[in-house]
């Protein structure tokens, strides 16, 4: 991804993870990206009638989902 023309300043937090694919099968590019407060979405897990929500963000190199923990 290149940068034709710069954009706004970030808003929120940002922080550096590594696409791992992580809570969806795997297959990440490894790729380090610096993702920001809006690039994460929840998603979920539904098994036994019991639900689990995770929050996720997509690899803008190769489409992968990566779940993160948000604590860290």
């Amino acid at each position: 991804m290149k940068v034709i023309k710069e954009g706004r300043k970030q808003k929120g937090w940002a922080r550096e993870y590594t696409c791992t694919g992580s809570g969806n099968g795997g297959g990440g590019c490894d790729a380090v990206l610096l993702v920001e407060q809006d690039d994460l979405f929840e998603t979920y897990s539904s098994a036994r009638g019991e639900i689990d929500y995770f929050v996720t963000f997509k690899c803008c190199q190769c489409g992968v989902l990566t779940d993160i923990n948000p604590s860290h």
